[in-house]
């Protein structure tokens, strides 16, 4: 039968007509309006929520018997907003759902409560009325209530639902206040803005009249340029308070960038610039690392000074693929690039020295073409498409279409470098506009004039979006593991199988998107009243999906579109930072899944205070709480105060990990079964680390040693003095893995075991640490038929299945697109390497390494097949697994844990067993990945076994890459 539009009909009804269902008072249960007189002449709203955005989409007046019925409406979740005189304004969500048959329909039943009233005067500092400030009021009801003062500073709120409300007010030239937890009539008192004085002196130490002075901060973006006078200075009011980063210029002089000056509320401030000598910087883009490669002219490219800078220089490549951009002060800098049909490449950096041209060499784009269709294997037109993965170097990928034509459009619009400084009244700034957004993405326009380098990049900006055959090609793709992940309005999110593409490759993909089910709920306390104001996240376990709403005053909340198993997190009114539900929600397909949760009181608080041996009290200790129970996600940090106490609240009688920190003071990390009331945390004293790194067999002191020691879940870094020396603070004793790496020498890896000695003064001395030169190997990574393997991963003893997104930790190298490598800083002797590549294989031989030689011809051929597979899941942890047979069948190991990554934090060792995930028994590799993996933004408890020992640990996801 044909789908036809949703209707709605709203009904309201007077909640003082509610009966509630047993005795009054504390034990009363929730109220029955069944027989509640209905509410004519209520003015009724409906808003279609869109991803982060609401629309009208219907509105009316109910009628005698308080009814509006509302058709032809948009289908999708929608708040319904009711408001009458005398009355509160109450709201609901739900979803609206096109119709089967013409006798359909959703109905919505909302109770009015009797309005209340609050009074808001506005005043500054001397307590002079605000006039024309404006207000905001929220209460139950998460939608605010707004108004603008009058005259003598006042706004009154007439519809307001039952008290405590927070209020907000905001004036031109003042910073906003916020007030919450208010009962009754409140005044808010706002403070004036910041204003500060910037002097600039030149080269030879006198005032520098007429120099640039760029400002951009965290009250203040884009960064925007004033001019000095006479005395070489400049005033700028009407500031925020907040951090700023400060520069200065002057024809070929330049300032160091003044970073993070802290300026506070109604304060004036003054800083002192002093100009240097500036440097310029020449830029070479070319097309391949080879001699031969072209140059590329028109390329996009930007210099910032520290990797990071709020005054980027940027400039476009002419014919001959060079362009000058300057003037930087002295100190570290880099330069990215980007260039139509090439990857943008950023993070090359800057020599102090410059003795040419930097050279930034760019790849060639990929292309993915897919076709996205629906169940019934119909194409689906309309549907956008996004490149998300990891390209050759590990780093995140996520590229749309419009993204590049916003860094187009920013780009040409930063051309000029910032805006002037408009003065507006006595201190004010008047921001300017904003970078513009780019809008007709067929046409390239984005609402200004385009740089030349720009001209003819429209291709670039078109849409991935699929046909009416449902097929797509997305071009260019950066080279990497990438899936495509697609979206649609009527249909859950998809993503597709993961591919591997290099420079200028293609491949193809098929997504099959579903129409998913629709999620209504209903959070309500203890007692069986609805509870507003709290937030709701809804997270797909596969996929990147995620949705967040806050349930309305009857405590209703709705998300269509919903995959068949969502993370549901749900958090209290009062703190939308700590999850306080975690459930997994199976949703059919096609289906409305309808739930009610109730929001579980609060536990009683744990009190843990932290002493020293001599029971003395440890201030500002840093103390970490983590829940044990999977069900229960609590992980929070505190610090103790003078009496080294902190009290962690909702937290008596869970399975806690207390984990504690202290300078001078060893790490000390505890379970309970079952938290008590008050719990004491005894820190022994921790232990100083001397050792000395030598070369040429001790006859040589090695300076400049980078030296990490990783003991007891907690790491500690050194650099060796000119006698080779180090010296580690606050080490906790026991057992641990020393890391020392030098540029000229190979890397050393090796167990050590830190002890106590007999003097609490006295440091414990590791053996001197002997370093040989580096030896190197190249090698060839191919498949069963002798195909060159590109994006390999080759390591000794085990390369890694799973990192987290980023660099590649030392010891790893990958495989070109001809299947080469070369694994440097090796030391002398054989060694067992070993080569991994997802969807390929394992692959293993021994090598011997020369000291101070490269070990060429290695040949690896990947035979071996792997079985941890690849989660669509947007976060996991970054181990791998690997499988023994046992007479119960088979056991799950960790083989390898990603150096630096959250699951080294956790305390994850090589060897451990795991039993359990999330109090599940795992049955095998992929069921263990499947369970470890999920929402990035989450913890999963594993149960391990070590040594013979049972333990449990909470891990946070995290991005990793295979």
């Amino acid at each position: 039968m044909e789908e036809r539009d949703g209707r709605l009909v709203v009904e309201a009804v007077d909640g003082r007509g509610c009966v509630s269902e047993g005795d009054a008072g504390a034990d009363a249960g929730p109220a029955d309006c069944s027989s509640a007189p209905p509410v004519a002449g209520a003015v009724v709203r409906l808003f279609l929520r869109l991803g982060d955005r609401y629309y009208a989409s219907g509105q009316g007046i109910t009628d005698e018997q308080g009814r509006l019925s509302l058709e032809s409406l948009p289908r999708g979740v929608s708040w319904v907003l009711v408001s009458a005189d005398g009355f509160a304004r109450s709201s609901a969500q739900l979803v609206v759902e096109g119709l089967e048959a013409p006798e359909d329909v959703r109905r919505a039943r909302v109770v009015l409560e009797p309005a209340h009233e609050l009074r808001v005067r506005v005043q500054d500092e001397a307590g002079n009325s605000l006039a024309d400030a404006t207000v905001l009021a929220t209460g139950g009801d998460p939608l605010p209530h707004g108004g603008l003062s009058d005259a003598s500073g006042v706004v009154r709120f007439e519809r307001l639902g039952r008290p405590p409300w927070t209020v907000k007010a905001s004036a031109r030239g003042y910073e906003s206040q916020t007030q919450s937890g208010v009962t009754g009539d409140v005044s808010l008192t706002l403070r004036r803005l910041a204003s500060l004085s910037v002097k600039v002196v030149d080269v030879g130490g006198g005032p520098a009249q007429g120099a640039d002075v760029l400002i951009s901060g965290s009250g203040l973006w884009p960064a925007r340029r004033t001019r000095t006078d006479g005395m070489g200075v400049t005033r700028i009011g009407g500031l925020l308070s907040g951090s700023y980063d400060i520069r200065a210029e002057k024809g070929s002089a330049v300032s160091h960038t003044l970073i993070g000056h802290q300026i506070t509320k109604g304060e004036h401030s003054e800083v002192t610039l002093q100009l240097l000598p500036g440097r310029m910087v020449q830029v070479v883009v070319s097309g391949g690392s080879e001699a031969d490669s072209e140059l590329v002219q028109g390329a996009d490219v930007v210099l910032t000074e520290y990797g990071l800078s709020s005054f980027p220089l940027q400039g476009t490549t002419g014919s001959d693929g060079a362009v000058s951009l300057g003037p930087i002060a002295p100190g570290p800098a880099s330069v990215s690039a980007r260039a139509t049909g090439y990857v943008a490449r950023g993070g090359v950096a800057v020599p102090e020295k410059l003795d040419g041209p930097v050279k930034v060499t760019l790849l060639k784009g990929a292309t993915l073409i897919g076709l996205v269709k629906d169940t019934n294997d119909n194409p689906v037109d309309g549907a956008s498409i996004e490149i998300i993965g990891t390209d050759i170097d590990g780093m995140p990928v996520a590229e749309t279409p419009q993204l590049t034509a916003f860094r187009d459009a920013h780009f040409a619009w930063a051309l000029a470098g910032p805006s002037p400084l408009i003065p507006a009244g006595e201190l004010g700034v008047m921001p300017g506009p904003i970078p513009p957004i780019p809008k007709d993405w067929s046409s390239g326009s984005v609402g200004m004039q385009m740089p030349a380098s720009d001209q003819g990049r429209e291709a670039d900006y078109v849409p991935w979006v699929t046909g009416l055959d449902g097929r797509f090609r997305a071009h260019p793709v950066t080279p990497g593991r990438v899936r495509a992940l697609v979206r649609h309005p009527a249909y859950v999110e998809g993503i597709s199988d993961v591919v591997t593409l290099g420079p200028g490759g293609e491949a193809e993909v098929e997504v099959v998107l579903k129409a998913g089910g629709t999620l209504e709920g209903k959070l309500v306390d203890k007692a069986g009243f609805g509870v507003s104001g709290a937030r709701v996240d809804i997270m797909a376990l596969e996929g990147t999906l995620e949705r967040t709403t806050v349930t309305a005053s009857d405590g209703t909340f709705a998300f269509a579109a919903v995959p068949e198993q969502v993370l549901l997190n749900v958090y209290r009114p009062e703190d939308f930072d700590r999850v306080v539900i975690k459930q997994v929600i199976e949703v059919p397909e096609g289906e409305r899944k309808e739930i009610e949760i109730t929001l579980p009181e609060e536990r009683d608080p744990v009190l843990v205070r932290v002493e020293t041996g001599r029971g003395e009290p440890v201030g500002m200790a840093q103390v970490s709480v983590l829940s044990l129970d999977p069900a229960e996600p609590l992980r929070a940090t505190f610090f103790s105060d003078e009496r080294g106490e902190v009290t962690v609240e909702d937290a008596r009688g869970l399975p806690l990990e207390i984990v504690v920190t202290a300078p001078g003071f060893a790490r000390a990390q505890v379970q309970l079964q079952t938290a008590p009331e008050e719990y004491t945390v005894s820190l022994d004293t921790a232990v100083s680390v001397v050792g000395q790194v030598t070369a040429v067999r001790g006859r040589r002191f090695v300076e400049g040693a980078n030296v990490l020691l990783i003991s007891g879940g907690d790491q500690k870094g050194a650099i060796t003095d000119s006698e080779g020396k180090f010296l580690m603070e606050n080490v906790t004793p026991g057992p641990g893995r020393l890391v020392v790496s030098h540029p000229e020498f190979a890397r050393v890896e090796r167990s050590v075991t830190i002890e106590r000695t007999d003097r609490d003064d006295r440091p414990f001395e590791l053996s001197a640490v002997d370093l040989s030169a580096p030896g190197d190997v190249e090698g060839e990574v191919v498949d069963t038929d002798g195909e060159p393997v590109a994006g390999a991963r080759v390591a000794v003893d085990v390369a890694p299945a799973f990192l987290p997104v980023g660099a590649l930790p030392p010891g790893v190298a990958v495989t070109d697109a001809k299947g080469h490598f070369r694994l440097r800083g090796l030391s002398a002797g054989p060694v067992l390497l070993e080569a991994y590549a997802a969807e390929v294989g394992r692959g293993q031989i021994k090598a011997e390494v020369d000291e101070g030689d490269v070990t060429r011809g290695v040949h690896i051929v990947l035979n071996l097949p792997v079985s941890d597979t690849e989660p669509a899941a947007s976060g996991s942890v970054a181990v791998t697994l690997g499988e023994n047979d046992v007479d119960a069948g088979v056991e799950v190991v960790l083989v390898h844990v990603a150096p630096g990554s959250e699951a080294e934090r956790a305390g994850l060792l090589p060897g451990d067993r795991i039993l359990a995930v999330d109090a599940v028994d795992v049955t095998g590799m992929t069921d263990a990945r499947r369970r470890m993996s999920g929402p990035v933004r989450g913890d999963v408890v594993l149960e391990l076994e070590r040594r013979g020992k049972r333990l449990v640990l909470r891990v946070r996801r995290e991005r990793v890459r295979r």
